[in-house]
């Protein structure tokens, strides 16, 4: 943490799956799933080790370590077909999160997502739950060609925003990165991002670990507004967490 006084906000960048969608639980049945149907038997809790993998990288994983489907290409269309489906019908907003975005654009902030999950995927499920109007760059962890424990894919995330937008790159001090991972919380804080840690129940990261890796912390987007955020580049305190 740190007290230093930031700027006015000049960029938010989102995380997807767990952050804006309720979605974790479905990925955490997900490649239990696909591995049933190549015959093998583990739990979500086996998978942990690949978390922040791209998808691409975590199906050629799954074809390195048990040897199923002929490559990693197989697997991916295995899994993207079952994802689509569950992104069309079973994954939800999170809370709140729709007014808070829709407040973002009225403020004119730009912003972008960074995932692991490939964009067309993120776009599905963005639909679904009538997000995808506020997100014209989405950049993967497989474009930034380093996985989520680097912070490669915001950085790359925050210079095509930036490019669409027709501005400057800014300080990442000036910009947040909001997150339910702790892995993408640390990687992102340790080259000087902002962070909104948002907590979910259904993913891995415990909750005093994204409390303690953020500089303002919510379980839902229904405890956050635009104020805070602003409230905390005024003071830069600890306060403004909550």
């Amino acid at each position: 943490m740190t007290d230093t006084v930031c700027a006015h906000p000049r960029a938010f960048i989102f995380d997807c799956d767990g952050t804006l969608v309720r979605s974790m639980g479905m990925w955490i049945e997900l490649g239990p799933q696909v591995l049933a149907d190549y015959g093998v038997s583990v739990t979500g809790d086996d998978l942990a080790r690949f978390e922040s993998l791209s998808m691409y990288g975590e199906c050629c994983a799954y074809h390195d370590t048990w040897g199923v489907g002929n490559d990693g290409d197989e697997i991916y269309g295995h899994m993207m077909e079952l994802l689509l489906e569950r992104y069309r019908t079973v994954v939800p907003a999170r809370d709140g999160v729709k007014e808070f975005l829709e407040s973002v654009k009225a403020a004119g902030i730009p912003m972008c997502i960074a995932t692991s999950t490939p964009a067309h995927a993120v776009r599905c499920g963005l639909s679904a739950n009538g997000l995808d109007g506020y997100f014209d760059v989405i950049v993967t962890t497989q474009d930034a060609g380093a996985s989520k424990d680097h912070p490669d894919v915001y950085d790359l995330a925050l210079d095509r925003l930036c490019a669409h937008e027709g501005i400057a790159v800014p300080d990442r001090s000036d910009v947040w990165v909001f997150e339910d991972a702790l892995f993408g919380l640390k990687s992102s804080g340790s080259v000087g991002y902002r962070r909104v840690g948002v907590y979910d129940y259904e993913g891995r990261s415990a909750r005093e670990d994204v409390r303690a890796n953020c500089e303002i912390f919510v379980d839902e987007f229904t405890e956050l507004d635009l104020d805070r955020i602003l409230s905390y580049c005024r003071a830069g305190k600890d306060e403004a967490r909550g």
